[in-house]
């Protein structure tokens, strides 16, 4: 009797093993056949598309390349027998939204919330070499960039135009009143080691996935209403990394998913940018400077540009 139980103990255990195997499997999508469907090429086992514009991902990595820029994934690539295969979200999510065929149906931009993190008693980070704080570079590059947006025909918004707190729901709140299409949040980092240096982009993290600082799972059932515009979010980032990097020269870290606050209710697409880190004597130097602010501004207006040449109404 005991054997009996056992086998049937061990039978369902089995069973359960198979099961979780088989919805993996069935999630899958190999690298060759999203190439063969999009009319591109495969250009090695773990690449497609064109010299200029590949694709690249890398055995057991939550990450992948596009046009050199380092780009999310939700689970990790898996290699089998020789070929590459992604989950069946992260090609909706991720890898089609950046195809060059995909049509990005929605209307021009018009309005633009910016964002300066901090205010008020939330200083932000301060920077150890000259106690400069955030929440007066994030306002003096946020103004910059309302000048340059306004003065291309964009209307700006601004979350908060003086030192001020201000919460962070409020923050979103202010761009879904004023009927906002675009939500830029601009902040500056900082580390505990000062050797972290470099540019990273957040999107809201899609509904089904875990954000990059998270383990994966297939457990998360979370869906925000920023969750919307997952695929608008990841070309957003896109955009504006790959604007930032190569006007700066400054380190590419990524676009990367998260769950901040002021990203989660939104009712267009949006993102934070990290502009450098303050605990990074080098590039605390870059940020102080005038100058430099004005390249910050200057990318993340071309980053927005670009987005907007990519929409179709």
């Amino acid at each position: 009797m005991r054997k009996i139980k056992y086998l049937i103990f061990a039978s369902a255990i089995w069973g359960i093993v198979i099961g979780r195997n088989l919805a993996c499997l069935a999630a899958e999508i190999p690298l060759v056949k999203v190439a063969k469907t999009n009319g591109l090429q495969m250009l090695s086992a773990d690449s497609f598309g064109t010299k200029g514009a590949a694709f690249i991902f890398k055995d057991n990595s939550r990450v992948f390349t596009f046009k050199k820029i380092l780009m999310p994934l939700g689970f990790p690539v898996v290699k089998r027998y020789g070929r590459y295969y992604i989950d069946s979200s992260d090609y909706k999510y991720h890898i089609q939204p950046l195809l060059p065929n995909t049509k990005h149906r929605r209307k021009k931009l018009k309005i633009i919330a910016l964002d300066a993190g901090h205010g008020g008693e939330d200083n932000g980070a301060t920077a150890p070499w000259n106690k400069l704080q955030e929440k007066f570079l994030t306002m003096d590059v946020c103004l910059r960039l309302a000048k340059l947006l306004e003065k291309s025909g964009y209307r700006v918004v601004l979350t908060r135009s003086q030192d001020k707190k201000i919460p962070l729901p409020e923050r979103t709140q202010i761009a879904n009143r004023a009927k906002a299409d675009l939500f830029i949040s601009i902040h500056f980092n900082s580390a505990p080691s000062t050797s972290a240096s470099g540019i990273e982009t957040f999107t809201l993290t899609p509904s089904t996935q875990a954000s990059s600082y998270q383990s994966s799972s297939r457990n998360i059932r979370r869906n925000f209403i920023g969750n919307t515009f997952d695929g608008l979010n990841i070309v957003l980032g896109y955009c504006l990394q790959s604007s930032l990097t190569e006007r700066t020269l400054g380190i590419d870290r990524g676009v990367r998913h998260s769950t901040f606050v002021v990203l989660r209710d939104l009712k267009c697409p949006g993102i934070l940018v990290e502009c450098g880190f303050l605990s990074n004597r080098e590039e605390c130097q870059k940020i102080t400077s005038s100058a430099y602010r004005d390249v910050l501004a200057q990318s993340i207006f071309d980053g927005i540009v670009k987005f907007d040449s990519l929409l179709s109404d």
